[in-house]
């Protein structure tokens, strides 16, 4: 059992690279053509569980709410930064299993604090 095209894709994308990338030369793509039958349903598992983590966390921007309101402290605070750091460490855990770098990790904020604070005049 191979990858099939649409797993494929799911790897780039949460590994950070381009689509544009498929098919060509290059440590990921190679690593998806050689990856073995055992790491196979391996590399199938993580994607599903972060296909699941990104589902959470796109149903959980419903239920923010502010707390307060000099500081701006979002409810359900603590699930986004659960469910990133879950899904940071299945995408480590995917590159890993690759044997390929993270190109850009979807899971992590990238502007410094993702605590859910949002502080006036910021």
């Amino acid at each position: 059992m191979a990858l099939t095209d649409d797993q494929r894709a799911q790897v780039r994308l949460y590994l950070g690279y381009s689509d544009a990338s498929r098919g060509g030369p290059g440590a990921l793509e190679g690593a998806l053509s050689g990856l073995s039958a055992a790491a196979e349903p391996i590399v199938a598992g993580l994607l599903t569980a972060l296909a699941s983590i990104d589902a959470k966390l796109t149903g959980s921007w419903d239920r923010q709410k502010v707390l307060r309101a000099e500081e701006v402290t979002l409810a359900g605070e603590g699930e986004l930064r659960a469910l990133r750091g879950e899904g940071s460490r299945l995408v480590r855990r995917l590159a890993a299993t690759l044997g390929v770098p993270v190109a850009s990790d979807p899971f992590r904020t990238h502007t410094g604090d993702a605590s859910g604070v949002a502080r006036r005049g910021a």
